[in-house]
């Protein structure tokens, strides 16, 4: 039988270690997605409904979405992530915890919400035929 001793295995530096790891750091400041700095917004998922009320959940590359966006609410754009793709954004405001961005593109209407605690957002894209509710997230870079 092997006895380890407070010098070996779990003693010194390892045991310094692990109590360092095990320390709980404080939190990052947290940071608000109000629309003063610029953010990247992933898109998870599209729910896409006809002028029938029938919906269908898709990924954002099923309807040629990117997947990625940025999101510069002080300059007023919207971009795809890979910068093939721009839309002015024509209208912010805050209010109620949220960062609300409005505008139109190609005849249709869209509207984007951002909590600014957590960055979760919610985008709604209106046709005259279907209607598009996109869910995702956002950080700050």
């Amino acid at each position: 039988m092997t006895t380890i001793k407070a010098g070996g295995l779990l003693g010194g530096g390892l045991l310094l270690t692990v109590a360092v790891i095990l320390v709980p750091v404080p939190a990052r400041a947290q940071q608000a997605y109000d629309g003063s700095k610029p953010m990247l917004c992933s898109l998870s998922y599209v729910m896409e409904c006809d002028d029938n009320g029938q919906c269908e959940r898709q990924t954002p590359e099923a309807k040629a979405l990117p997947r990625f966006v940025r999101v510069d609410a002080a300059k007023r754009s919207l971009s795809a992530a890979d910068g093939a793709r721009s839309v002015e954004i024509k209208s912010v405001s805050n209010g109620q915890g949220r960062l609300v961005i409005q505008g139109g593109d190609g005849g249709r209407g869209w509207s984007a919400t951002i909590a600014e605690k957590t960055g979760l957002m919610a985008v709604a894209v209106v046709d005259d035929d279907a209607t598009f509710s996109v869910f995702g997230a956002c950080m700050i870079p």
